[in-house]
């Protein structure tokens, strides 16, 4: 009887384990992101003035992101772009900001 099948010696393992591959991240480029004005009012600050963050919905992780505008009476909303933390190969921007 002829066979070509190998049989494991001195308990070897034959089987090959599945290795998992896993896809480069795609290089995402970068897209834009709508983003509101929050007003807040923080006690680190003696001057009493109302503070404002940029609260924006990110395209990449479903997520928001904040970040701060200075002052609520001038805030800081020029166009602005940043980088994603849960994909840091994408970059938003957000153009407009809502208030």
């Amino acid at each position: 009887m002829n066979s070509t099948t190998t049989l494991p010696l001195f308990g070897e393992d034959t089987e090959q384990e599945p290795t998992e591959t896993q896809p480069p991240a795609p290089a995402l480029g970068m897209a834009a992101a709508a983003a509101r004005l929050v007003a807040y009012r923080d006690t680190q600050f003696e001057d009493g003035e109302p503070r404002a963050l940029l609260v924006v919905d990110c395209p990449f992780c479903d997520h928001q992101h904040v970040h701060s505008a200075g002052l609520a009476a001038a805030p800081r909303v020029c166009p602005r772009r940043s980088r994603c933390v849960g994909r840091p190969t994408g970059v938003y921007h957000f153009p407009a900001v809502t208030q």
